[in-house]
């Protein structure tokens, strides 16, 4: 098995909107007594540290714009030619008298074709987080030169042409080899397609005050984050002490999906799960996975008796939607104690069967896990309209259920009303196979039943499939059942990740997305 990938991160991490970031600053400095230009110098110096890292040899060209984006890069430039590097400043329209310079005469040329020619290393300090539209020229000129070069390019905060509070992409768009975000990654750096165009993603610290939840609306969760909150069994305890699971699924020829939640549940930590599925499956799964008990889905007082004495179901994963799976998903809603809805299940909430959305939740914990396909059903809209703006579709469903959502893709949010989006820090298109959605319902499950509350389950779980998928290095090859195999591994990390960069300031290191 491979070891642990990036990110590396000590704890969670605040994600901020382009607005956002622009309204703290704005605070720091007018409220916080914290000078414009220390910011600046610090948020310099360190983009010229990792520039270092990056390419320790060779010319550097920077490309600065007229914002403060372009004083950090011109703040770099000035850090590597003090420093003895081969440096080159590009002026986007920056004066050539820059008091950011401090008397050093670093070389500087007006921007025009030639002016990358012999880089090791490209710095794009042309437009920050104001962004709203397409760039006009002549920053959108230079964002299409910066295009044509075939070596690596360093963003400053975030790629040039990328809407920091969305991550569109609405006209040319610098693709970065890394990007270094200050204080903060800028959620256009983390949706697509911006995390696209954002390569390697690295946080600095630079000085900024400390900044509460009311700051900001999303938090990005870390391996340092979960190292936190992972559940840890008592040396003395038995099967029903760390959490059954009810498993129902597997409705007629879906046994694959049951089979795959209830053993990811059980490789989560899952005291005692049992299946209730289509009984004629029973012989599949007592062959199969004799560690969980069979109920038959038909069986109304066994399926009672089963919801009862579990401390979570997981209801979903190919359930199917007849009138028999209709009738157990309202005994699920009717009697469990925590719920886990994927798959069909929401298919049915959708079509309001037994009840529809706004009528899930009531006083249990209760977690919703769509697709965007399934979003837009229960959102009553078109699967693009989910995709065009991914987290206010899930922050819709949490509002409307009342329950925690995991809204899956790249990369998966959840939201819960009242409280700050959180994404997930891992994201690979290695993970566009099938099943994985019923592993993640079934480790979500197994959370719930040790005692986690919602929001947390949901991120451990996505979390730990991740790392679990990561682990397997099968890239393109991976299939749901690797992933389940290896949560035992990934469940047993400690620490905050692992990085390469021996800086101090480092917040984030997060590889980019395959």
């Amino acid at each position: 098995m491979n070891g642990p990938r990036r990110p590396y991160a000590r704890s969670a991490v605040a994600i901020a909107t382009g607005t956002e970031a622009s309204a703290f600053d704005r605070e720091a400095i007018e409220r916080g007594g914290v000078p414009e230009s220390a910011l600046m110098e610090s948020a310099g110096r360190a983009a010229a540290d990792l520039a270092d890292h990056l390419a320790p040899t060779g010319r550097v060209v920077v490309v600065s714009g007229r914002g403060n984006n372009g004083g950090d890069g011109v703040v770099l430039a000035r850090t590597l030619y003090a420093r003895g590097r081969d440096v080159r400043l590009v002026r986007v329209g920056r004066p050539a008298d820059d008091p950011l310079m401090h008397g050093w005469d670093v070389p500087s040329v007006e921007a025009g074709e030639g002016a990358l020619v012999g880089a090791a290393l490209v710095v794009d300090a042309v437009l920050g987080t104001g962004l709203r539209g397409a760039p006009r020229a002549p920053a959108a000129t230079v964002i299409e030169q910066l295009g044509r070069f075939d070596g690596p390019v360093l963003a400053l905060d975030i790629p040039s042409g990328v809407v920091a509070d969305t991550g569109a992409v609405p006209g040319p768009a610098v693709r970065a080899s890394a990007t270094i975000s200050f204080g903060w990654p800028k959620l256009g750096t983390l949706l697509e397609p911006g995390r696209s165009h954002s390569g390697r993603l690295v946080v600095a610290e630079i000085g900024f005050p400390p900044a509460g939840d009311a700051h900001f609306g999303a938090v990005l969760l870390t391996p340092g984050w979960a190292d936190g909150v992972v559940p840890v069994r008592d040396a003395a305890t038995h099967k029903n002490r760390v959490g059954a699971v009810l498993v129902v699924a597997g409705g007629e020829g879906m046994a694959g999906a049951a089979l795959l939640a209830a053993r990811a549940a059980l490789r989560a930590g899952a005291g005692y799960v049992r299946i209730a599925a289509d009984g004629a499956h029973r012989e599949v799964f007592q062959a199969t996975l004799p560690d969980a008990p069979f109920v038959a889905l038909d069986d109304r007082d066994a399926l009672a008796t089963a919801v009862d004495a579990s401390k979570a179901v997981v209801v979903g994963p190919g359930l199917g939607t007849s009138a028999a799976a209709e009738v157990a998903l309202g005994q699920v809603l009717d009697g469990a104690r925590a719920a886990v809805l994927d798959a069909d299940a929401l298919n049915l909430v959708a079509a309001g069967r037994p009840r529809g959305l706004g009528a899930l939740h009531g006083d249990r914990p209760l977690v919703l896990t769509p697709h965007p396909g399934e979003a837009s059903r229960l959102l009553d809209c078109e699967p693009a309209t989910v995709e065009a703006d991914r987290p206010a579709a899930a922050r819709a469903l949490a509002s409307a259920s009342g329950a925690v959502v995991v809204l899956k893709g790249t990369p998966s949010l959840i939201a819960d009303r009242g409280r700050p989006l959180a994404v997930s820090a891992l994201a690979s298109s290695d993970f566009a196979v099938a099943g994985m959605g019923d592993v993640l319902a079934g480790v979500t499950g197994a959370f719930l039943a040790q005692g986690v509350e919602p929001r947390r389950a949901a991120g451990l779980a996505l979390l730990a499939t991740a790392r679990s998928a990561l682990r397997t290095g099968l890239g393109a090859g991976l299939a749901a059942s690797d992933v389940v195999d290896g949560l035992s591994e990934a469940l047993v990390e400690r620490g905050p990740g692992v990085t390469d960069l021996p800086f101090p300031w480092l917040l984030l290191d997060a590889d980019a997305p395959r």
